[in-house]
């Protein structure tokens, strides 16, 4: 995952306004630069990259909404990131199917078959895309450079308001660690890795403000939100196998009943990992510190 463009000169006294200037149009140029990757082919690092920098740019429209009115142009970032997120979830699958292939010759044509059915809607997701990237250039860029510019709050960078939000933030979490520790399904999973992807997002907005603390912690929080990453991919596989084993052409079936076992062994080692990475969050009491840094 590509990191953010560092933004230097902020400080835990700079103005909440001048901050969210200087972040969002990082945030904004971390979007852009994928864009030429894109216009001839929506490559898999492409889509991608932009896919990680448009959920860091809602990031930073979600936490600076104070500054000015900021919703509406959230609700257009969004938009570009479900539509490249819709591209790259068949990548991601894609992939994997590509790799089960090799070496499986006997297999061969029915997994090929099976890949066939899966990309079935590619081009069609391409085609949203593809309008959704034209209607970000045409209309979102224009828009979010002229907001930009007029947000104005002269509260602290890291003042109370942005130490009781990430404190929320950090809550949610810790509800969410508690819930996938009672029930570790795919559902549970999947709401702490969001709330976990937005609390990483946020720390990376006020690191600055929040000195080598925060970056530590970082650190930390990262295995665990790519680990949930994987575990997210591996759940959208296997029950991809058990629906195409069970409603496919007779070859298809034939072909996810034989990679059923091999995307169950995968589910489970990505969950036995989770359960080491939880283990070690208790273990070495890193909400609690978290929370210490942000008082």
């Amino acid at each position: 995952m590509p990191p953010p463009t560092p933004i230097r000169g902020l400080g835990p006294d700079t103005a909440l306004g001048d901050a969210a200037r200087r972040i969002l149009a990082g945030r904004l140029a971390d979007v852009r630069h994928p864009e030429s990757q894109l216009d001839d082919e929506l490559g898999e690092d492409g889509v991608h990259d932009m896919r990680v920098a448009t959920r860091r740019l809602r990031a930073a429209l979600q936490v600076f909404q104070a500054t000015g009115k900021l919703t509406r142009l959230e609700a257009d970032v969004k938009r570009l990131q479900d539509a490249l997120g819709d591209v790259r979830d068949l990548h991601v699958q894609d992939k994997w199917l590509d790799t089960a292939a090799k070496g499986k010759k006997d297999a061969s044509k029915a997994l090929a078959g099976l890949r066939e059915s899966h990309l079935s809607g590619l081009k069609s997701r391409e085609k949203k895309l593809r309008a959704e990237l034209e209607r970000w250039t045409d209309r979102t860029v224009p828009r979010l450079l002229k907001k930009v510019d007029t947000l104005e709050d002269a509260h602290r960078f890291a003042g109370k308001r942005v130490r009781s939000h990430l404190r929320q933030r950090l809550r949610r979490v810790e509800k969410r660690l508690e819930r996938y520790a009672d029930a570790p399904d795919a559902a549970s999973a999947h709401a702490l890795r969001k709330d976990l992807k937005k609390l990483r997002y946020e720390l990376e907005i006020f690191q600055p403000a929040f000195r080598r603390t925060v970056g530590a912690l970082l650190e930390v929080l990262v295995p665990l939100q790519d680990g949930l990453g994987e575990l997210h991919d591996a759940d959208v596989r296997l029950e991809l196998f058990e629906r195409a084993a069970a409603e496919a052409p007779p070859g298809q079936r034939k072909a996810a009943r034989k990679l059923l076992p091999q995307a169950r062994d995968e589910r489970a080692e990505r969950s036995a990992e989770i359960a080491r990475e939880v283990q070690r969050w208790n273990a070495e009491a890193i909400p609690k510190r978290l929370r210490k840094a942000l008082t």
